[in-house]
Order: C-alpha cells, then structure tokens, then sequence
C-alpha cells in the first residue's frame, strides 16, 4: 500500500508458464548465456553473476541492465531502466517520435519518471521428472499509471511474447 506522500504505484506485469521435454541444464543454456540469449531475442553481452551486467544490442537502441540473480539451472534475473533518457535533450529521436505519435509531451513524461521502477524479468526453471521442466518468464515494472506507461509495456509484451514463443517452441512440450 502507499503512504500518503508516495506516488500510486500501479503494476505492469506478464507472466509466461511453458512445460518443456527438456532438463533444466539444457533451458539454462539457451536463457542465461549470452550465445544461447543471442539466438533467440537479439545480441547479447553478459556477466554471469549477480551484479554483473546484461547488455542487448535492439538496433538502434542498447539496453543496459544488472543481473540481480543468476542461481544456475535455476533462476536468471536481471533489471533495466525503461528506455528512457535521464534528460529529456538525451532522449533517442526514435522514442521521442514514439512518444510523439502516441500524443504524450516529453514534459509529461518526465514528470513522473523518477517514481517508474526498473523493468524487472526473471526466468525460472522448476525441474519436473522424467528430465524435463517448467519455464516461467515474469516482466514487471511499477509505475504511476500513466497511460504512456501501459502502452510502452503493453507495445513491450507484444514483441517480447512471441520471441519467448518461439524459444519455447524449440524445445519439444512436456506431456
């Protein structure tokens, strides 16, 4: 709950369950190394380590994020800012437009941007028997509810659901 001086806080969140005919070591490599990220989201560098830094090569954009768990076969997690810039002068020109057509000032936007957490996603492996296992994949963030924060999650969501899709699809489903 918020105290009465905090900013509503309101979550923006995804959760994705897929069983999968494949040991948890085997999911591991394909979600929580740079290699194994790079073949099915976007290039990737990565420190294997909590602390350590996730960074995505998005084209004309680079996401740079901390990995808040890396507990191996188990659990990948890692934060990121949302791709915006500190300074509204600093801001790329593809999500200035972005903004633009979607009719939200700069100026409205970084007027609740420092109450907006980090973009949080966590990938969890639950083994089950006969070697195969879960994955579950959570985004979240916490944000003021402004409606430019639902469409930029939900535009997020959108792109981000059929690549772990298709990761998924890799792997034969578990039965």
């Amino acid at each position: 709950m918020n105290r009465p001086d905090e900013p509503e806080r309101v979550e923006h969140r995804m959760e994705r369950r897929y069983p999968l005919a494949a040991s948890p070591e085997q999911v591991w490599e394909v979600i929580a190394t740079a290699d194994g990220i790079a073949s099915w989201m976007a290039p990737t560098r990565l420190e294997p380590q909590a602390g350590g830094q996730v960074t995505f090569d998005l084209g004309d954009y680079t996401s740079r994020g901390v990995v808040t768990d890396y507990t191996p076969n188990t659990r990948f997690a890692y934060e990121e800012p949302w791709p915006i810039a500190e300074r509204p002068e600093e801001i790329a020109p593809d999500m200035a437009e972005w903004f633009d057509s979607i009719g939200v000032p700069l100026a409205e936007v970084y007027e609740t941007l420092s109450a907006v957490t980090p973009i949080a996603t966590e990938f969890l492996i639950e083994a089950e028997s006969g070697g195969s296992c879960v994955l579950r994949v959570v985004t979240s963030a916490y944000g003021t509810g402004a409606e430019w924060e639902k469409e930029f999650f939900d535009q997020m969501v959108d792109s981000f659901g059929p690549l772990l899709d298709d990761l998924a699809a890799r792997f034969e489903p578990a039965r």
